[in-house]
């Protein structure tokens, strides 16, 4: 299956009251997303009532982003929210430096042997802190030699790994074993801000090229700052990936 273009809803933070939920969620369709990937706001609905309402816009879930400690507990009400919706992934992040990580990493392994009892891909998602070195090398690399490849895959956020002065394309190739889900953050570093997709060093057409030949299963857009507003940030990004996809604007 070709790559699949999401977003993640803390894009639309402010947005995501459950007066104006289902709303959100049906611009999220009509922009032409695929997915979205939830950050612990649900609309006040049930597991099931979300499915259901998903299914009525042409929308999957393409992961749901939470706390480690809840993914360690095997009865956190994220896993009914996992099953009900059908998603594959469930990911956190730590924005931990390299001091912490000898300690964190065990735990990432055990979330990802919680999260694979329920039938999930478990990933971590990157800030730019884990790109910063240290005296044994960045937390990227401890994570990678320390962790258990078949339990803790990555979620690459582009834009921070970019921000963090590497080349976020080639970590991508040279991860693409480990990396099912990408983040489309764009990044300006002459202005030093998350910008527009297509606004910064991201091209549109070579993020789609490299997740077709690199397997990446979901392209999950992320931003937290907007030029003009999130819904204009939200619809520069579907206008200008799915004409690099080749779907039109």
């Amino acid at each position: 299956m070709a790559p699949r273009l999401g977003i993640q809803l803390y894009s639309l933070r402010d947005h995501v009251a459950p007066d104006v939920f289902r709303e959100t969620l049906q611009m999220v369709a009509d922009l032409g997303f695929s997915g979205v990937e939830f950050a612990w706001q649900y609309g006040g609905m049930s597991p099931r009532e979300l499915a259901d309402f998903l299914q009525s816009v042409g929308l999957e879930c393409c992961g749901m982003h939470v706390q480690l400690a809840e993914l360690l507990d095997p009865e956190n009400a994220v896993y009914d929210y996992a099953r009900a919706t059908g998603t594959s992934f469930i990911t956190t992040s730590l924005c931990s430096r390299t001091a912490e990580f000898d300690q964190l990493c065990p735990q990432l392994d055990e979330a990802g042997r919680v999260a694979a009892t329920k039938g999930l891909v478990f990933t971590h998602h990157n800030h730019w802190q884990e790109f910063e070195p240290g005296p044994n090398g960045t937390p990227q690399d401890l994570l990678l030699a320390n962790t258990d490849a078949a339990l803790v895959k990555l979620e690459l956020d582009l834009g921070w790994a970019h921000k963090a002065g590497d080349d976020a394309i080639a970590v991508w190739q040279a991860c693409r074993s480990r990396i099912p889900q990408i983040h489309l953050r764009d990044y300006d570093m002459n202005a030093q801000s998350v910008c527009d997709v297509g606004d910064g060093f991201l091209d549109p057409a070579t993020v789609w090229k490299q997740a077709c030949e690199l397997g990446t299963e979901w392209m999950i857009y992320e931003q937290d700052t907007y030029p003009v507003s999130p819904q204009e940030s939200c619809r520069t990004c579907a206008q200008r990936m799915r004409e690099a996809m080749g779907e039109g604007a």
